[in-house]
């Protein structure tokens, strides 16, 4: 027999839907375009404060340092403590650890560590490599489709969960 305690539990673990992957691609799309004007600006600014023209050299890895730690705080922000982007907000998505609670700093870190990884190692073995690994490079994304919980493949790695909030547009924000 189940206490009322551990089915209350069971129900609360799994009241967010995962997001299909029509709303997933929607909000990467609007993540995108709210994103070229985030790094643009932060790009800009240390160009102009290094004078940094695009060669190669020490410069050019500070400057790639410099936009992957700007897009590491922008997604470890929105991401933790149950904080959403406007695109989160306007497509009705949020991250969740697989146990459906807001995610941690680390977690929000891990899962953009994980994200970010995925591509470059597809990238560095077709590069380095067969040419045939580029095939792989949208695997992380296409892994939804054939997911049972819709899940990407870098949500399984961190553990989380990208699910939809049916909730109306002004209850889904916790204030910044």
């Amino acid at each position: 027999m189940e206490t009322l305690d551990s089915r209350t539990r069971a129900e609360a673990s799994h009241r967010f839907a995962a997001a299909t992957p029509w709303r997933r691609m929607m909000a990467i799309t609007y993540e995108s375009i709210i994103l070229f004007g985030v790094i643009w600006f932060a790009d800009y600014a240390f160009s102009a404060v290094t004078q940094f023209r695009g060669e190669p050299g020490p410069l050019r890895t500070a400057f790639q340092t410099f936009t992957t730690l700007v897009l590491a705080g922008y997604f470890g922000f929105f991401w933790s403590r149950g904080r959403h982007s406007l695109p989160m907000k306007t497509i009705g998505v949020r991250v969740l650890t697989a146990d459906d609670q807001p995610l941690s700093l680390g977690r929000a870190l891990l899962r953009f560590a994980a994200a970010l990884s995925m591509p470059i190692a597809v990238l560095a073995a077709g590069t380095y490599g067969s040419g045939w690994f580029f095939l792989a490079l949208p695997l992380p994304w296409v892994w939804c489709l054939i997911d049972r919980d819709h899940q990407s493949l870098y949500d399984r790695v961190a553990r989380t969960r990208l699910v939809h909030d049916p909730r109306p547009v002004a209850t889904r924000s916790v204030d910044v």
